[in-house]
Order: structure tokens, then C-alpha cells, then sequence
């Protein structure tokens, strides 16, 4: 469905490549891209410049990146500090089993990692951002991005707990919902706002590509 005479603002949302060091808890932590994670995010995104903007987390596995694709198409680069990982507190730089190890048992779930998982909101990573902090955040940093960027082709380049947040926002899922999609490193999403005087429509056009629908490329 479109609406007819719509001015029409595209969000493509790409969580950033396998960063140094591997999965752990990262959160905060400013890894660079590895070898790997350059190479996920450079197949992702081909030859594809179909973007009037780019707007990144400021940190290093999701800005080096953007200004490198930026500098490639002569795209203009804006870096949002909202945009950055939700904070992960104690868990920051560790593995999921040191994680595990080193904060045990909690209320009935054998460790604080599992209780997270079950039930985000009561039991957050310590000395971390809770959910409903962080979404307040990414919402705050989505609506300056709608208004900032109304009917261009924007990409944003981001983390795996702000794409979701972002898609959350959307949907309007339930916050306890909002990391609904496992979305692979560099894994693509579209979102596409058209809106009349007296109509609007919002839709997830596919989430979690591994390249982009070829299209005819900008001259």
C-alpha cells in the first residue's frame, strides 16, 4: 500500500560488523571492526549509494565505517552520540559464560545473565542502563532523526540493542519485546514513513538482509 502523494522519508538501519575480540557483552566498550567485520559490512552494502544521509553511533565499529562509506559516495556523515550501545555496566568486555561465572544465582534463575534474559526490565545488568532509560533515549534520538531527515534516504549504522529499540518504536511492541529480532552483524532493516496533511503510514519493509535489493545507482 502507498499513499498517494506522500512525501515519503526511507530509514535503512544496519547493525555494525564482528567488532575485535569477538562476542562478548560489549555494550559501551569502543572496539574497532575486526578483519571480518569490515568485510560483513563492505558485502552488505555493495555498490548501493541510494542514501541522502548517513548517521552513526559514535563508537568506532559503527563510525569508521560510515565515514569510510560516506567518503566513498561523497554521502554527509552525522554522528549521534544517542545512538550509541545501551551501556552494559559489570557485564562490559566479558563473555557470556565469564558473565554468567562472575554474577550467580538471582531469585529463582541460576544467574543474572539468564534473569536478564527472561525478564529485562526487573533485573538489568548491574550498574548498567536499564531498558526503560535506553528507550527513552533511542526515542528521543529517532524523533530528531525523523524530523532532521524528513522525506530523504537515510542510513543509520548502529548496534544490534538500538536497531531493535528503533524497530520497537515502529511496532510499538512491549518494552519487556523490544530485542524481538537476532539480527546478524551487518544485518540490513528498511523502514518507510509516507505522510499526507491527513494521513500517515509506517511500514517495515524486511529486517535482517544480508545485502540490499538491487537498484539503479545515484549519478
Amino acid at each position: 500500500m502507498r499513499l498517494t502523494d506522500a512525501n515519503v522519508t526511507r530509514i535503512d538501519l544496519i547493525r555494525h560488523g564482528e567488532p575485535e575480540g569477538g562476542r562478548k557483552f560489549r555494550g559501551s566498550t569502543d572496539h574497532p571492526l575486526s578483519v571480518l567485520g569490515w568485510s560483513q559490512m563492505q558485502a552488505a552494502v555493495g555498490e548501493y549509494n541510494q542514501w541522502d544521509a548517513i548517521v552513526t553511533s559514535p563508537l568506532l565499529r559503527c563510525c569508521e565505517f560510515a565515514h569510510w562509506l560516506g567518503d566513498k559516495h561523497n554521502i554527509p556523515v552525522a554522528v549521534e552520540s544517542d545512538l550509541a550501545e545501551m551501556h552494559l555496566g559489570d557485564w562490559e568486555g566479558l563473555t557470556m559464560a565469564e558473565a554468567k561465572a562472575r554474577f550467580p544465582a538471582i531469585d529463582e534463575y541460576p544467574d543474572q545473565v539468564t534473569a536478564f534474559w527472561a525478564d529485562p526490565l526487573h533485573y538489568p545488568p548491574q550498574n548498567g542502563e536499564t531498558f526503560q532509560r535506553f528507550d527513552l533515549r533511542i526515542q528521543q534520538v529517532w524523533t530528531r532523526i525523523l524530523e532532521a531527515y524528513k522525506g530523504q534516504r537515510v542510513l543509520i549504522v548502529a548496534h544490534l540493542f538500538t536497531c531493535n529499540f528503533i524497530i520497537r518504536q515502529v511496532l510499538q511492541q512491549p518494552l519487556e519485546k523490544a530485542i524481538f529480532f537476532d539480527l546478524p552483524y551487518a544485518g540490513l532493516s528498511r523502514l518507510r514513513f509516507e505522510d499526507t496533511p491527513t494521513s500517515e503510514l509506517i511500514q517495515l519493509e524486511w529486517v535482517g538482509r544480508s545485502d540490499i535489493p538491487s537498484a539503479p545507482l545515484k549519478s
